[in-house]
């Protein structure tokens, strides 16, 4: 079922047909939380679930907010634009005509940067499905995927807040960034372990969202979002203590995958997803506990 360094199929049309349904419902449900069927859609993809696609996107089209359809802005001023949601449809008009004129590797290479003091907003969820749409488009460029880009990076513009304050002084270099990255993930999920409630499984997915887009951003970017992560879970863990590192425990697979996708838990598919990446990059059996405990496998 698992696919081999959570990479996305490049030859299943579900996933472009599932970001078509999902463009059609809102960003934001009618209790306010984040509309995570992209985001969970994509996950999907890379574990191996094609199967379960097509229904996660018809539940979530039935169950989320009205669409908010791209507007073509006139005399668009992004930094005035930032961080204001009433220009939503502005900010997804931008970006379909950014990556349109630029391609998206350029708007990625730009735009994730400028976008990362507010890493956390949203409780990550802006950060986070930029990152699933940068690893679809990134495995095959369809205009679903661009559509979906570019509706990623208009939401987390529009929720735009800047986060906590960063000490850039950082001890990774390029040669050890995503490792370090990963590392930061890792503690996020030892604090997870010891109180696993939803804030601090966003930290660990938060993270993991970094390390999808740090090849698609500048060595100095990348340090910058390394910073900002560490910056946010120094908030968001204020005053817990992590959990022992645990035992040696077996990478995150196909049970733990298929328990996520039955669940219909956004979130545990999102984390399973996250901790087998992180498993596969360090062997790390954090990484491993986390998955087990977010689907009731917790030895």
């Amino acid at each position: 079922m698992t696919k081999e360094g959570g990479a996305v199929s490049d030859e299943s049309p579900v996933l472009d047909e599932a970001y078509e349904r999902m463009a059609m419902s809102g960003f934001e449900l009618p209790n306010g939380f984040v509309n995570h069927g992209p985001m969970a859609c994509e996950a999907l993809a890379a574990l191996g679930c094609d199967e379960d696609i097509d229904g996660w996107a018809r539940r979530v089209a039935r169950s989320a907010g009205a669409a908010v359809d791209s507007k073509a802005p006139v005399d668009f001023e992004w930094r005035e634009a930032l961080g204001d949601y009433r220009l939503l449809p502005q900010w997804i008009g931008h970006f379909e005509r950014a990556v349109a004129d630029d391609g998206w590797p350029a708007v990625v290479e730009v735009w994730v940067p400028r976008l990362m003091p507010a890493l956390a907003v949203a409780l990550f969820h802006g950060a986070i499905r930029v990152a699933h749409a940068v690893r679809a488009i990134d495995a095959v460029d369809t205009p679903a995927r661009r559509a979906e880009l570019a509706r990623a990076l208009g939401y987390w513009a529009a929720r735009y807040s800047v986060g906590q304050p960063t000490r850039m002084s950082v001890d990774a270099d390029s040669g050890d960034l995503r490792q370090a990255i990963v590392g930061a993930a890792a503690e996020g999920a030892r604090y997870y372990l010891t109180r696993p409630n939803i804030f601090n499984l966003h930290g660990v997915t938060g993270a993991m969202a970094v390390e999808l887009m740090v090849d698609h951003i500048s060595a100095d970017a990348g340090t910058a979002g390394l910073a900002q992560v560490r910056a946010e879970h120094a908030s968001l863990y204020r005053g817990a203590e992590p959990t022992e590192p645990t035992e040696a425990g077996t990478a995150p697979g196909d049970q733990l995958a298929r328990a996520a996708a039955d669940s219909r838990d956004p979130h545990q598919v999102k984390l399973v997803e996250a901790c087998r990446r992180g498993y596969a990059a360090t062997g790390d059996p954090t990484f491993a506990a986390a998955a087990e405990t977010v689907t009731g496998f917790a030895r």
